[in-house]
């Protein structure tokens, strides 16, 4: 599930991940929300759609809004909730396909915290033309 606040006055240029809650700016003046504490309160409806209580959805903004400075409490303007794109050992699937030479990939779960190192390391490689030692482990190859 993603939660996205109404827009709020508090301050954050961070993204912060942490046991009850994660928090990271988001345009307008918000923020989006998410963890995975929730998950067993999501339900598969029978037409494939999820729903989660708004209660539930009301306890993240809660625990999000004791991150920040202030005292004004964080209430979610909208949530959606799927499936996550996880690659299935959970680890991102980074550089080229041994495949398709020339054809780089950057998949992750972790966009908002790795994106900036990601984005460096894979146009270094790509420049150079050598392999980058940080993301020999993360090939789409290891899947096959």
């Amino acid at each position: 599930m993603l939660v996205i606040t109404e827009p709020s006055g508090q301050p954050l240029k961070a993204v912060l991940n942490t046991p009850r809650a994660a928090v990271r700016p988001n345009p307008g003046n918000r923020f989006a929300l998410d963890h995975d504490w929730y998950e067993a309160n999501i339900q598969l409806l029978a037409g494939g759609e999820y729903q989660i209580g708004q209660q539930v959805v009301a306890q993240l903004a809660q625990e999000a809004s004791r991150l920040l400075r202030g005292d004004q409490p964080l209430k979610a303007e909208s949530w959606k909730i799927g499936l996550k794109p996880i690659p299935g050992d959970g680890d991102p699937v980074l550089g080229e396909l041994q495949k398709v030479p020339g054809c780089y990939v950057a998949f992750s779960h972790y966009g908002a915290t790795l994106a900036l190192i990601v984005g460096e390391l894979l146009a270094d490689e790509i420049v150079s033309g050598e392999k980058h030692p940080m993301l020999a482990s993360f090939g789409a190859e290891r899947f096959s």
